[in-house]
């Protein structure tokens, strides 16, 4: 099975085949329009190699969020006030600005049409995002589930933000000691 359809099968398999397809038009009119930024979150988590089910699209956008928004209404999202975000097909689509993630990421790359921040951009969204909020508890499991997923050591560790990095060998380290 290729990546493609391996990923189409186990996003399907969880009941996301919609939200994957969300992930690549919005990802296309970011290309079309020129507009920095890229899918974080669940669905760049399942990309990455970790398999979990997520329900929405998470989109970092580095500039004003207008720009987007205006692309994802001219292509038939609309804006859902109760849950702040753009909707199609009934998949919300959420706009994550610098101020929610405290730092931007550096890299994107294409996966399955998608593009998607980095691996190492999206440990360390997700690993300052669960420090910050235990509530985010979410985002310390996306984590581990990534570095199972993609046996990740003490190595991968220079690829993490300097303030992270300790947190990161920790968890590495305990992933690494299970039996």
């Amino acid at each position: 099975m290729t990546g493609i359809a391996l990923t189409e099968a186990l996003l399907t398999l969880h009941g996301a085949g919609p939200i994957l397809e969300t992930a690549r038009e919005v990802s296309r009119l970011l290309r079309e329009a020129g507009l920095e930024g890229g899918i974080i979150g669940g669905v760049a988590t399942v990309l990455h190699g970790h398999v979990r089910t997520t329900l929405d699209v998470d989109v970092f956008v580095s500039g004003p969020t207008e720009a987007v928004g205006e692309a994802l209404r001219r292509h038939g999202f609309v804006f859902d006030a109760a849950e702040r975000a753009f909707v199609k097909g009934g998949v919300p689509v959420h706009l994550v600005t610098i101020q929610q993630t405290m730092s931007p990421p550096r890299h994107y790359e294409e996966i399955d049409a998608v593009r998607v921040v980095s691996l190492a951009d999206l440990i360390n969204l997700k690993l300052r995002s669960g420090l910050a909020n235990l509530l985010r508890a979410q985002d310390l499991a996306d984590v581990i589930g990534l570095i199972r997923a993609r046996a990740l050591g003490g190595d991968f560790a220079a690829k993490v933000d300097p303030a992270l990095r300790a947190e990161f060998r920790r968890l590495a380290d305990a992933v690494r000691a299970e039996p």
